[in-house]
């Protein structure tokens, strides 16, 4: 205690509960010394012990002027920032750091999205909330301006996925006129919530830190974290209810508990399947140790997952007609999880799936993970180690196995085999679907790294490095390596749109572009040839469908008509032929169109004896024969 004038006593100032407050539990990775705490319900704050102490008025020592002092706001407010732990102090800025790269890397790697064409689907969602309205409309003919994998009920366009993600899109557009705001607030919420998780689980901030530090620096976060998809989302929801539950369990509070129910409604909501595999054995852990407060935890629980089930139950309904049929499943019944002959649109050809297909796919994902996230081979290893040796809290061991379900129900989902084998895309924007996977790997990965570090410095200061500065130096070279060849490959890609997008903006006036697309859907396989909501923008873009293309022509004939051919490998790796070609149209009416045809001379293969010319108009064909080693006209 410090004496001041008059015999007052300054008192340590009680403060609130801080970023990052560790809970009173006792942890492997922290003293077992119980440490005096505010009393109170929830004692999440770690408080210095004081002795009863009767308060008093001070008065602080006067300046020249003899007026009285008192603590300036600046000073106030430095308190406070002193007071935080330095752990979070360096998550914060972690958080910021990793913001400011979502948006960075959004404007120089993705400024046309990616190559994974679900982003055409969140950004037309979010496009079309922000407008106020829950579908975008569909003008006839609605199959000439389809979205990707989109479907037409009525005189709107049903989208694949739930209205959550979109939402959160349509409210920075909103308030911002731009998407940065949210892959801004989603990339440090997922650092924040990593860190405030790691402390529920290992009881350490430093490990906690740890923990949001090997998640901001994985290529994977790096990269999902500029896209505008549900992955990383879904990522920051799952740990939010998780983390909810524990400070639930913990203070006998039941805020946290209705936030987890939230967040445990919004994240079924997206990705449905991931949260039955990741959470089902903490879930049962749950269950199992609050007995006599189960009913106390469900009820709480319950509230928060009312708001969510409620929207999804009026947004299927005015989706699909089912307040239980999701409009994921309104397209193609096919594409489903299980065994059997999938495909992704109707159009589609039926691919075989089965188990063999399965465990490849996984396969797959798990060896490019071993690149993608920071550390992930010595991370699982860890993981494994602590796990062996029982350094793992209750929590963090369900999280653990919670990941392995989800390796094994993913055997069983054909949509990471069409990523993997039939489409590719996880090579240049990494292994999306295991996004999930990270929790428990960086969680349990930091667990056992701190533990492991502990016990080999302990053994030997030169000798724990010895071993640890190779392994991280590694760890760094090898993010390094797939980091620079993810942006170097989307950069790439990224530069096929730039120029496709070029050429038709220097179409003159606005262009009516047709798009021999195949599937017939537009905003695949180039985000360029994709449509606003209001169907207004300087290129308007529509499927070539042969008589409906009248209808389009004559709907704009202020539009001047283009059709446009793109290579049928476009974009399909950085070094697929990607070219373009744009030609002009015009229609002519009248019992008879004059139509005038060059035929190259190369136009056939060499050593050909003989070709013919076809031409197609609606249900008529038409078959000239030409000479294949002349041109003709």
């Amino acid at each position: 205690m410090t004496a001041l004038g008059n015999g007052g006593v300054a008192l340590p100032p009680v403060l609130p509960p801080t970023l990052g407050s560790v809970p009173v539990v006792s942890s492997r990775h922290e003293s077992r010394q119980r440490i005096p705490a505010r009393a109170g319900p929830d004692s999440g704050s770690v408080m210095p012990a004081v002795p009863a102490q009767r308060a008093v008025r001070v008065r602080v020592p006067t300046g020249s002027g003899g007026e009285p002092g008192g603590d300036t706001l600046g000073r106030r407010l430095l308190g406070r920032l002193a007071a935080v732990p330095g752990a979070a102090r360096y998550v914060a800025v972690l958080a910021v750091l990793s913001a400011a790269a979502a948006v960075a890397l959004r404007h120089t790697v993705f400024p046309l999205l990616s190559v994974n064409n679900d982003e055409g689907i969140y950004l037309l969602h979010a496009r079309t909330l922000a407008e106020g309205r829950l579908f975008p409309p569909a003008p006839h003919p609605a199959q000439s301006y389809l979205p990707w994998l989109g479907t037409v009920v009525d005189d709107h366009y049903v989208l694949k996925y739930t209205p959550f993600v979109p939402a959160v899109f349509a409210a920075s557009l909103f308030v911002a006129g731009s998407i940065d705001p949210a892959l801004a607030v989603i990339a440090a919420a997922a650092v924040v919530v990593t860190y405030l998780l790691g402390v529920e689980l290992s009881g350490s901030r430093r490990v906690a830190a740890l923990s949001a530090t090997l998640l901001a620096l994985s290529p994977l976060v790096l990269l999902q974290s500029d896209m505008v998809l549900s992955y990383l989302p879904a990522l920051v929801l799952l740990q939010a209810t998780v983390l909810g539950v524990l400070r639930g369990r913990r203070s006998h509070h039941a805020p946290p508990l209705v936030g987890a129910g939230v967040a445990l409604g919004v994240a079924a909501a997206v990705r449905p399947y991931d949260v039955v595999l990741l959470l089902a054995p903490f879930a049962v852990w749950l269950l199992a140790s609050c007995a006599g407060r189960r009913w106390w935890l469900l009820r709480w629980l319950l509230c928060g997952l009312a708001v969510p089930v409620v929207i999804v139950l009026l947004t299927n309904a005015a989706a699909t007609g089912n307040p239980l049929r999701l409009p994921f499943a309104l397209l193609e019944p096919d594409d489903r999880i299980g065994f059997g002959r999938r495909r992704l649109y109707p159009a589609d050809g039926r691919h075989d799936f089965g188990f063999t297909e399965g465990l490849s796919s996984v396969g797959d994902h798990l060896w490019l993970l071993g690149g993608w996230a920071f550390g992930g081979v010595v991370l699982a290893a860890a993981a494994l180690a602590a796990g062996v040796r029982r350094r793992l809290s209750g929590p963090a061991a369900m999280l653990g196995l919670g990941g392995l379900l989800f390796l094994i129900g993913y055997v069983g989902f054909w949509g990471a085999w069409n990523a993997a084998e039939l489409w590719g895309g996880i090579h240049y924007v990494g292994p999306f679907y295991m996004v999930p996977v990270l929790i428990p790997l960086v969680h349990l990965g930091a667990s056992g790294s701190a533990w492991g570090a502990a016990a080999l410095v302990a053994r030997g200061r030169r000798l724990g490095l010895a071993v640890l500065v190779p392994v991280a130096a590694a760890v760094v070279a090898l993010t390094i390596v797939v980091l620079a060849a993810a942006v170097r490959d989307n950069l790439t890609l990224t530069g096929n749109d730039r120029d496709l997008r070029a050429m038709m903006r220097r179409l003159p006036q606005r262009p009516l572009v047709f798009v021999a697309a195949n599937p017939a859907f537009l905003g695949h396989p180039t985000p360029v040839t994709a449509n606003g909501p209001d169907l207004d923008d300087p290129v308007l873009y529509a499927i070539a469908r042969g008589n409906d293309d009248l209808i389009v022509a004559a709907d704009h004939p202020e539009r001047p008509a283009y059709l446009l051919r793109l290579a049928p490998a476009y974009d399909q790796s950085p070094g697929s032929s990607s070219t373009a070609r744009v030609e002009r149209l015009a229609v002519r009416t009248g019992d008879r169109v004059a139509a005038t045809i060059a035929v190259s001379p190369g136009a056939t293969p060499r050593g050909a004896r003989s070709a013919r010319l076809v031409l197609t108009a609606g249900r008529t064909r038409l078959s000239i024969p030409v000479d294949p080693r002349a041109a003709t006209s």
